[in-house]
């Protein structure tokens, strides 16, 4: 006659061979942060309840609970991030429903823009993209930053340890819309990606790498932009892809004419053409008057320095950091010291004259 504490093993010993057939499936030891993730990454795919109980050796309502809490987990980590405006808190439901309704009709629909000889269909395509007007801009990141406000409150008061399903519900419902709000935001806008890139590299290997990096410069841009300040969201978004373009292409690379990026397009962007000629014009005089201010604001080698880096003399086409350096008789390195420090002057000067510039 075998003892209990044989009996005792020797069905521990099956239930750990044959977790699937377990007797006592408590036997089963503790399951691991790993096995709980990888639980909740079946499910995700498909899994059913029942054959995860079979697989995993638990009860239906352990089961349950794993994915619960694995999914508010992975909730608490959904970039919520928000541009805060005090008509959030509070909001009256006749004004969510505007913020949450449908994106205005454009008065007077932008003018189609011809996309550039030389294309590859998928990118020409962009071009096919109707531009959003400043009431539309306005519209999207509203929405977008408002929708980031509740799903952020909903998530703040959400008991990790015992998650309402519901509640959870509502958050990934507010997730999906704001993810589909700035896919829009950013679908509207890939064409700038691509017509700075065209400017700033020669062969096609290239150009692709730098669309590919300047995209992710523009999402970046879309989550930081501050819609109530009333700027143009391609103004700042021009900004962040060229600031990213600045450090990432290498100094010597020489670049052709025809995809030289002016100091223009550098401190001004891309001409909007969603506002009449003479607004645009007077935007354009305003905004120069700005950028005239904050460069005396340098010393006069700090002055010179940019003026050649990004040609705003408009005399000559912008120099790279060793023709910068031939020219005043310094290292290169020295001057790529002096332009941080003039640039990081000019940073200061835009943020005091409400420029808005990316960090």
């Amino acid at each position: 006659v075998r003892s209990v504490e044989t009996i005792r093993y020797t069905l521990k010993n099956h239930d750990r061979c044959n977790p699937e057939l377990a007797v006592f499936p408590d036997f089963r030891p503790v399951l691991s942060d790993a096995d709980k993730t990888a639980i909740y990454t079946q499910y995700q795919r498909g899994s059913g309840i029942s054959q995860l109980t079979r697989q995993y050796a638990r009860s239906r309502s352990a089961i349950v609970r794993i994915i619960n809490e694995q999914r508010a987990a992975a909730i608490m980590l959904l970039p919520l991030d928000f541009i805060h405006n005090e008509l959030f808190a509070g909001i009256k439901d006749s004004v969510e429903q505007e913020i949450l309704g449908e994106l205005p009709e454009a008065i007077i629909p932008p003018r189609k823009v011809r996309a550039p000889s030389g294309l590859p269909t998928y990118l020409a395509s962009l071009y096919d993209v109707q531009l959003l007007t400043r009431e539309q801009e306005y519209h999207l990141f509203r929405q977008m930053n408002y929708l980031k406000f509740k799903a952020r409150v909903l998530r703040d008061g959400l008991n990790a340890s015992d998650p309402a399903v519901g509640v959870m519900d509502e958050i990934d419902s507010l997730y999906q819309r704001v993810v589909d709000v700035k896919n829009r935001i950013v679908q509207a806008n890939l064409r700038l990606v691509v017509s700075i890139a065209k400017r700033h590299m020669k062969s096609s290997d290239d150009f692709f790498s730098l669309v590919s990096d300047g995209n992710m410069s523009l999402f970046r841009a879309v989550e930081k932009f501050d819609y109530s300040r009333g700027n143009k969201f391609s103004t700042y978004a021009s900004w962040a892809i060229m600031k990213n373009f600045a450090r990432s292409i290498p100094d010597e690379f020489k670049h052709k004419d025809r995809f030289r990026t002016t100091g223009e397009e550098l401190f001004m962007a891309h001409e909007d053409s969603r506002s009449d000629h003479f607004a645009a014009e007077i935007a354009q005089k305003t905004r120069e008057k700005q950028i005239n201010r904050i460069l005396h604001r340098l010393d006069q080698r700090e002055q010179q320095i940019i003026i050649r880096r990004f040609g705003l003399d408009h005399k000559q086409e912008p120099l790279t950091l060793k023709e910068v350096g031939a020219e005043m008789g310094v290292t290169k390195e020295r001057i790529r010291q002096l332009e941080a420090r003039a640039l990081s002057k000019l940073r200061e000067a835009a943020s005091f004259e409400k420029i808005e510039v990316p960090d």
